[in-house]
């Protein structure tokens, strides 16, 4: 007898109540039924609690809120604590359990966890025991009302998937939190997200990037609403989406800085760039390649507030 293996979905919660009862309704519609939400409100003042709560008490078997200490640690924190969590709750977990990671406010395709476990299977059929893997699929951006702004986040953005070398991710994150699936090498390399790290789902792609295998699912399994309150949201190249051609086809992030690398006040992206580096590389300075160490090396020196030498930088990065 096949049984499925159970997928925890790790979601922290921060003033999200307009948005919240839809994305839990779809998390609760999802074809893949051996899963478990888990959940901590960050110290919110709307009725983002009282939400969680009522969804707990509706389905106890299923959402489950964490004990915590209450108070306001930011997406960042929060998602490390769900995840150190997580890993203590499932450490004898058998059949081996998977986690996926939730926002408050998008809208989950039905099918969404069902793909993406298969596409993790698939991958961990082909590595070495343990390996650290992480899948990832697009999104379908859409506005506050659930309207389309563009039906793929990567086409939006100027993102290619494809660039999954650990120096490619150093310059730009293509890992949006809310379309990964994990399984536990990796959320244990993972834990905790260093506090000098960018994002968390930035950490992750870093960590899986250096020290497993990856893989892309290429459809929109998530409405990715935009709205006033988005923690980073996404934002369109040259004001909107279109197919891209020629020149148009480089990443828009990419130009992006290419174009503004002067201007001090980008300068801060560099910092936070160098920062997360540097504390990648002291974190697993005995578990990296010679090659990744020297990447990591180039984007540390992009702290050196001269645009020259970050432009320089910036290349060999980009095309390592």
């Amino acid at each position: 007898m096949n049984v499925q293996p159970t997928i925890w979905v790790l979601l922290p919660v921060y003033n999200g109540a307009r948005y919240l009862p839809a994305l839990l309704d779809s998390v609760l519609a999802q074809t893949h039924t051996e899963w478990r939400l888990w959940c901590r409100d960050d110290g919110s003042t709307d009725a983002s609690a009282s939400i969680l709560a009522q969804y707990a008490q509706t389905h106890p078997q299923r959402v489950v809120l964490s004990q915590t200490p209450k108070g306001n640690l930011g997406a960042r924190e929060s998602f490390s604590r769900l995840m150190a969590e997580a890993l203590a709750l499932t450490a004898n977990a058998n059949p081996p359990v998977y986690f996926a990671l939730a926002d408050q406010d998008d809208i989950w395709a039905p099918h969404k966890l069902q793909k993406l476990l298969a596409a993790l299977q698939t991958l961990e059929k082909t590595a070495p025991a343990q390996t650290p893997v992480l899948v990832h699929s697009d999104l379908r951006v859409v506005d506050q009302d659930g309207a389309q702004i563009a039906p793929s986040f990567m086409a939006y953005q100027g993102l290619n998937p494809q660039r999954q070398a650990l120096s490619a991710q150093l310059i730009s994150n293509t890992l949006t939190g809310c379309t990964a699936l994990l399984n536990r090498p990796l959320l244990a390399l993972s834990t905790p997200v260093h506090p000098d790290s960018v994002m968390h789902d930035w950490w992750i792609s870093l960590v899986a990037s250096a020290m497993g295998r990856r893989g892309f699912v290429p459809e929109a399994l998530i409405d990715y609403r935009q709205h006033a309150n988005n923690t980073i949201g996404a934002k369109a190249w040259q004001g909107g989406y279109q197919p891209r051609t020629g020149w148009a086809r480089i990443p828009h992030r990419v130009l992006h800085v290419m174009v503004v690398m002067f201007r001090d006040e980008h300068n801060a992206s560099f910092q936070a760039n160098a920062r997360q580096a540097k504390a990648f590389a002291h974190q697993f300075a005995l578990q990296l390649s010679a090659q990744d160490r020297w990447h990591l090396w180039l984007t540390r020196g992009l702290s050196i507030h001269f645009p020259p030498l970050q432009r320089v930088l910036f290349r060999m990065l980009r095309h390592s």
